[in-house]
């Protein structure tokens, strides 16, 4: 009989990642990441926490159980197979804190250490004679401590997940691999990405600003590095994030992505091209198709790779793309744009490798995380892993319905999902989720804190508002300059269609989202009493103090909300959820990381304050240490169960 699922129950998902094809197509290198426990008897961290560990698995194409090609401490990720076939290089810390580059012949033998940079390598990418590997490092100084203070110059001094950015610019190595010898290939004024190069193996492209300043408005250039003379060309410049340079075959253009609308990074990701000569840039994609997955999920870990990818006869480029809930991989056809599916249905296609004709994928569903699936060139299509296969038939997991649709007055038709439990709670009660960005979506992404919600007996409601991505460029940036109008009216209809639909249109409905969910939950609870309790995580509640506490909310804040503290005071105060905490009647938990810098911790205690100060209805504050924006998705795991227990012991308490 299957159990209900509890939330440590986490614990038992495999995270598969990075799945990569080898070059003769017949074999998959993959990451697969297990959470050890202090009970698995194996070496505990210093504090005796749970912890996430990555090993390299290798599987046939054909079938048949993969081989466990790492064993060692730490963390193997970013496998990639030499251009024969006979090698595969990774990035491990097994040896130190920060990644270092290995290479693990396939013949047998062990894994050899190529690097020994104090801090680490970030990414690297094999020669095409599989003579050299090229490789991102910001080197060997030693960082400093700033025990005396610290001076900052520059707007993106801080990111999430990082702290402070370091004052040490990545650069560029070359490896020779017969002899060993390494050499820094440039001197950049900010660190490089996406690392490839060109066909011939002459040069190496990737993405980069020129200066601080651009890095800090968010724009880029695309690069050329001549390996024959370390001359360094700017391809084209002034671009909104460009990411994934990847040459066409013959060499003479890069497709890379970019945002669609070059002035609103809020826009859909579009597939661009530049020709490497002249410069001349065009957008392939139109301007309404999300290319990537921005579907929601929260039981991923790891690399999940969306880089271009050409044919081998230079008029189609392979991508994801992101319609309505779903990703799949879809062939973009170069000339005319058009974009044609290649894996479709309700799931999430995360990452994908392809070549001739043979794409090496994962994907999920609402009712199965995260596996490795494999389709050849006749379209058929074979599951290759099956690691969470145990977890599925042990626990009693819910399936979402059909696509439901509610409308506001005046707007669009909204798609929404509902998960029914099993078997209901005694007082038969919704809980409504609201997503992050806003520009992601719901779908068909596995959530574990929608199943435990389920299997706790709770209805959960989940669906896309506008300000979501997968609807296409208008719908997405619908919200712009109005955070709190279109949106709300959007989620307040989800809310009243998922009760008429409902068995018992008088059951309590409880609130909670995150980020820009946290944002909606902080809203709503100032402008209805609807919800029996809410629980408000990592949230904005105070466009005024974000715009400068937020590692983004200089440029997040003069785009979304469309101003500035200074000149546009009464625009951000209008769309400010704290203008109307005196209205809040709704019981409400504040979730919140210490370290987040996305939406900064003074976020909650703006809002936590003020309500203790008000007399307002029951309401407290759930801090947790060490963490950043990700907890619920990549935190520490035990801080990631503690969260969810707070999350159901508060609609319980409210019940």
């Amino acid at each position: 009989m299957a159990k209900k699922l509890k939330s440590d129950s986490l614990f038992e998902i495999t995270f598969v990642s990075d799945p990569q094809l080898s070059p003769d197509r017949r074999k998959v290198v993959a990451v697969q990441t297990v959470i050890e426990t202090p009970d698995d008897g194996k070496k505990k961290d210093k504090d005796g926490a749970p912890r996430y560990r990555s090993q390299l698995f290798l599987y046939d194409v054909g079938g048949g159980e993969p081989q466990q090609l790492t064993f060692a401490a730490g963390k193997q990720t970013t496998p990639r197979f030499s251009p024969d076939g006979g090698r595969i290089a990774f990035l491990s810390t097994r040896s130190s804190e920060k990644p270092q580059l290995f290479v693990l012949p396939l013949r047998g033998g062990e894994a050899e250490q190529l690097t020994e940079h104090a801090l680490g390598v970030s990414e690297f990418v094999w020669h095409p004679e599989g003579t050299e590997i090229a490789y991102v490092s910001r080197g060997d100084e030693t960082p400093e401590t700033f025990e005396r203070g610290r001076t900052v110059s520059r707007m993106f001094y801080k990111q999430d997940g990082i702290g402070f950015r370091p004052d040490e610019v990545g650069q560029v190595y070359g490896l020779e691999l017969s002899s060993r010898k390494q050499k820094k290939l440039t001197t950049l004024a900010c660190t490089p990405s996406g690392l490839a190069y060109s066909p011939d193996g002459k040069a190496l492209y990737f993405s980069a600003a020129d200066s601080v300043e651009v890095e800090d408005s968010w724009r880029g250039s695309l690069w050329r590095l001549s390996l024959k003379n370390g001359k360094l060309k700017e391809i084209a410049g002034g671009l909104l994030r460009p990411s994934m340079p990847t040459p066409s075959p013959d060499g003479q253009t890069l497709a890379f992505v970019s945002s669609a609308d070059q002035d609103n990074f809020a826009a859909p990701n579009a597939l661009w091209r530049v020709v490497v000569r002249s410069g001349d840039v065009a957008r392939i994609s139109g301007p309404d198709d999300l290319l990537g997955s921005e579907v929601g999920g929260d039981s991923r870990y790891g690399a999940y790779p969306q880089r271009p990818v050409w044919s081998e006869t230079g008029d189609t480029v392979y991508t994801l793309l992101n319609r309505e809930g779903r990703s799949m991989v879809a062939a973009v056809f170069v000339e005319s744009g058009e974009v044609a599916p290649l894996l479709q249905g309700d799931r999430a296609v995360t990452g994908f490798s392809y070549a001739q004709g043979t794409t090496v994928f994962t994907a999920e569903t609402p009712d199965q995380p995260g596996e490795l699936f494999v389709r050849d060139e006749s379209g058929a299509e074979r599951q290759l892993s099956r690691v969470n296969r145990d977890f599925v038939n042990k626990y009693r997991l819910a399936i979402p319905s059909a696509t439901l649709y509610a409308r506001a007055e005046g707007g669009p038709e909204v798609g929404y999902w509902r998960l029914e439990p099993d078997k209901s709670r005694k007082d038969n009660a919704l809980v409504l989720q609201v997503h992050g960005g806003p520009h992601t979506n719901y779908g068909y992404g596995f959530y574990f804190e929608f199943q435990l919600l389920a299997s706790a007996g709770y209805t959960v409601v989940y669906g896309n508002p506008r300000g979501s991505s997968g609807y296409g460029n208008d719908f997405a940036t619908a919200v712009q300059g109005n955070y709190g109008g279109l949106d709300a009216d959007d989620v307040m209809a989800i809310a009243m269609a998922a009760r008429q639909e409902h068995d018992d249109s008088e059951a309590p409905m409880h609130l909670t989202g995150g980020s820009y969910g946290g944002f909606m939950t902080n809203w709503l609870v100032g402008q209805t009493d609807s919800f029996r309790s809410a629980v408000t995580q990592r949230s904005i509640c105070n466009w005024l103090s974000f715009y400068g506490t937020s590692d983004i909310g200089y440029n997040f804040a003069a785009l979304e909300v469309r101003g500035n503290p200074w000149t546009d005071t009464e625009l951000l105060w209008q769309q400010s959820p704290i203008r109307h905490v005196d209205k809040v009647t709704t019981p409400l938990l504040i979730v919140h990381s210490e370290e987040d810098h996305r939406c900064p911790v003074e976020q909650a205690e703006q809002f936590y304050i003020a309500l203790k100060a008000l007399g307002k209805a029951p309401t407290k504050l759930l801090r947790f240490p060490g963490e950043g924006h990700e907890l619920s998705r990549s935190g520490r795991p035990d801080r990631r169960v503690a969260r969810l227990e707070a999350l159901l012991g508060w609609f319980k308490e409210h019940a």
